[in-house]
């Protein structure tokens, strides 16, 4: 999942997609696909389902996010 290397674009390693998803949630909560569709706009990225979802499941690890009814939030 989390597995850092030397050629990894910067704008689509799992902390910079992190980061992102952390920006866009202060605003307001998101559906898990609205998120998704919003980071790829905003941001201007193409990342793949399988990224945004690594960065999703490291905020929940880390206890940052939390996901209810697919309906993701900050943690306060």
């Amino acid at each position: 999942m989390f597995i850092p290397n030397k050629h990894e674009h910067l704008h689509k390693c799992t902390m910079v997609v992190g980061a992102n998803i952390i920006a866009s949630l202060k605003k307001k909560d998101y559906n898990i696909e609205t998120l998704f569709q919003h980071i790829k706009q905003r941001f201007q990225k193409e990342i793949s389902l399988n990224q945004y979802y690594n960065a999703l499941t490291f905020l929940w690890l880390t206890q940052i996010i939390d996901i209810q009814n697919f309906t993701i939030k900050l943690k306060k």
